[in-house]
């Protein structure tokens, strides 16, 4: 992989990226770069030494080398970047539009707009499914799939998969993952595999269960409003029976059962996204839900 030298001067005046709330990010700190006339980001890491940035390295040079196999929506890693001779992270390539959390939780937007490109997360998922079939990378996941991990394009609405040094490809070890946590509903779970290798921080193992499970909190997250993806088991079924009472689509409701039912593969639900109404939407709301399941109960 071809490697950027910056000197110290240069990097201490980089700008660096403000993200929005709804953006979740941990590893490293965002910079504007521009390289060659191409406008680009600069990832640097917080963990700049032993198994843990190795397994970047590796991951991030995977990425570049298989990049032939994988959609041209999958923004990946193009050069690293040294300071001093120290590599201290990675740039992309740029894309200028918003992060698919912020769509999500503006309630300005039309509902139809939002599950417009969560059904695009769908038709990527099965791109993959396909790609593991037909390609060499048979063992390619997103992993630490998420709403702050897609970017809208301001140019043409396409969605585009940012962040994907966390994910699973060849033999590269396990990430941590935003919704695959010992304090998540997949820890109580067999169909989710926990990763056993003491020097990874990824908790679960990837797979198409684990991609589809994180796709399918994107979605419900979306109709409550909040963190669905932190509730208890009780209080998750709770919450999909008042579903069906609101009219949600009783086979999208399966899905989301079956996600917690250890001996049954999860599915993709994307058929079933276009089945939800504006007064569903609005009446899945953590705040509705809220007040009506208190009334229930007097």
């Amino acid at each position: 992989m071809k490697v950027i030298s910056i000197s110290k001067k240069k990097f201490q005046e980089l700008k660096k990226i403000e993200l929005s709330r709804e953006v979740f990010n941990t590893e490293g700190i965002i910079y504007d770069f521009e390289y060659r006339g191409e406008k680009k980001i600069l990832k640097t890491l917080y963990t700049l030494n032993g198994f843990t940035f190795a397994n970047k390295l590796y991951t991030i040079e995977m990425l570049d080398s298989n990049k032939e196999y994988l959609p041209s929506s999958f923004y990946i890693p193009d050069y690293l970047c040294t300071v001093e001779g120290k590599i201290i992270g990675f740039t992309v390539p740029k894309v200028e539009g918003v992060n698919l959390s912020t769509i999500l939780s503006d309630t300005s937007i039309d509902y139809k707009e939002q599950i417009y490109y969560l059904k695009k997360i769908g038709e990527i998922l099965n791109q993959l499914h396909n790609i593991r079939k037909y390609t060499p990378l048979n063992s390619f996941y997103i992993n630490d799939l998420h709403e702050s991990n897609f970017i809208v394009d301001n140019n043409n609405r396409e969605l585009k998969v940012i962040d994907l040094d966390s994910c699973k490809i060849c033999s590269n070890e396990p990430f941590a993952a935003r919704f695959l946590t010992e304090k998540s509903m997949v820890s109580e779970v067999e169909k989710y595999k926990v990763n056993n290798d003491p020097h990874s921080n990824g908790y679960i193992s990837p797979n198409s269960d684990s991609d589809l499970y994180c796709y399918s909190m994107i979605i419900l997250n979306y109709l409550y409003g909040g963190k669905i993806s932190s509730i208890s088991i009780e209080n998750f079924y709770e919450y999909l029976n008042y579903l069906k009472t609101i009219g949600v689509n009783r086979e999208l409701i399966d899905i989301f059962s079956k996600l917690l039912v250890g001996n049954c593969r999860n599915e993709n639900p994307i058929n079933y996204l276009d089945s939800l109404t504006g007064e569903q939407i609005c009446r899945a709301k953590k705040l509705v839900y809220e007040k009506t399941k208190d009334r229930i109960r007097k």
